[in-house]
């Protein structure tokens, strides 16, 4: 009974962070209308909006008045798995492939303070950086891998920034992180017992579930720079932070009777109803270096990112119960690189046309990829409109669509049930933001 204990435990995996993200890996570059219209292309170099708080600090020298501006980017994944399943009996695995996401709204917020005459900003930011979730059915063909996988963050982050000579300036905020992650999938109890020869058991006869919660606030930085050599030519540098977070909350098992009969029967302690877990899960740090070149009304724009995702190597959840082994998956991901090229046109005092182009790389390698996180290389293509409505009224609206290679997945359990395919997916994103300057 012993070392059925320890077949069980080894036989359940709750790790592996969760989403569909819509940049590379988790992160979340939608945070701004006027930003997504042109790819984020010169997000770092470009106060075309409020936005420039949290995406460079520095360039908030380049704000003329005081504002507000709240806006919401809502994103539609689609997603279909295509490919078969195999229990360690080498059977076919039960339920459905395909997949669609539902909608997703993801909010965004700011404020600057302009005083008149002097050569300091202050701005204060509150944005979702990282997250989103994936969703499958209970039955789904891949349930022992991943059900529920969901990351939330809310980055409340206050900057300031000084032109300390002319064409130049510096900036700088912190930020107070808040993350809440949720991670559930199928247990094969049927394949352990199976395994060791309990009888009455055969994979996919006995399933469980398991899911844990945690949340926890953490503190970041961000630096930023702007350098204006010459009239129409900024090159903006922002760096920030990697935040660590230290996840506390519970984890849940439900087991069927019948395996909750053998559980007892052998005095075995793990799989407890409740149990109180942690985890370590941090946001990688990241530098954006955006260029923008303006040609009287025409403004061409470039970004290259950096994303420091190989700190992301594992996701370990620690049991209070000191029967219940930490639940690992690893992650190996890779740094990745973005790149987006945009232009903006002002075709007169109140109408600015945007357009976009970005290609961005994925950070999961192959061997370890999982339906939580199928990710693939990602290519953008977006367009957007700017409306100065009245004198203190701006409102932007942006249309992006992301096409996302296949992402093969050839991935299988401790209880040996495999999954063997790729998924298929793409991304349909709007924005909307709403400005007052005073």
């Amino acid at each position: 009974m012993r070392h059925l204990a320890i077949a069980l435990c080894a036989g359940t995996s709750l790790a592996a962070l969760a989403t569909t993200a819509h940049a590379g890996g988790f992160q979340i570059r939608e945070n701004s209308a006027a930003g997504m219209g042109t790819a984020f292309a010169g997000a770092a170099s470009d106060a075309r909006d409020l936005s420039i708080v949290y995406n460079n600090p520095a360039a908030m020298t380049q704000l003329q008045r005081s504002g507000a501006e709240v806006g919401v980017s809502l994103i539609t994944p689609s997603s279909s798995y295509r490919g078969t399943g195999r229990d360690a009996l080498g059977r076919p695995l039960t339920g459905a492939t395909d997949r669609t996401g539902d909608a997703i709204p993801v909010p965004a917020a700011f404020l600057a303070y302009v005083p008149e005459g002097e050569n300091w900003r202050t701005g204060f930011a509150i944005t979702a950086p990282y997250g989103l979730e994936t969703d499958y059915d209970a039955g789904w063909i891949g349930r022992y891998h991943a059900l529920h996988s969901k990351l939330e963050t809310i980055n409340i982050n206050f900057a300031a920034a000084m032109e300390i000579r002319p064409g130049l300036s510096i900036g700088g905020g912190v930020s107070a992180q808040r993350a809440e992650a949720t991670l559930s999938n199928a247990v094969d109890f049927g394949a352990v017992l199976a395994g060791r020869r309990v009888p009455g058991f055969l994979p996919q006869s006995a399933d469980g579930y398991a899911k844990v919660n945690g949340d926890d606030w953490a503190w970041g930085a961000n630096l930023g720079l702007l350098y204006e050599p010459v009239k129409g030519t900024r090159v903006g540098l922002s760096w920030r932070s990697e935040i660590k977070h230290k996840l506390e909350g519970d984890g849940t098992f439900e087991t069927p009777a019948n395996v909750r009969a053998v559980l007892t029967a052998g005095n075995i302690a793990a799989f407890a109803p409740t149990s109180a877990v942690t985890a370590n899960v941090s946001t990688p740090q990241s530098v954006d270096l955006g260029l923008t070149q303006e040609f009287g009304p025409l403004g061409l724009h470039a970004t290259v990112a950096w994303t420091d995702w190989s700190s992301f190597q594992e996701i370990r959840v620690r049991f209070a119960n000191p029967a219940q082994p930490d639940a690992l998956d690893e992650q190996h991901w890779k740094d990745t690189w973005f790149y987006s090229l945009g232009a903006t046109y002002q075709i007169d005092p109140a109408w600015q046309v945007r357009t976009g182009i970005a290609f961005d790389k994925n950070p999961t390698r192959d061997q370890y990829r999982t339906p939580r996180i199928a990710d693939g290389d990602r290519t953008w293509l977006s367009a957007g409109l700017g409306w100065q409505a009245t004198e203190n009224i701006a409102l932007d609206v942006a249309y992006t669509h992301i096409f996302v290679d296949d992402s093969p997945i050839n991935v299988a359990t401790s209880t040996g049930n495999r999954l063997t395919g790729e998924f298929k997916s793409n991304v349909d994103i709007v924005a909307l933001t709403a400005r007052y300057t005073f």
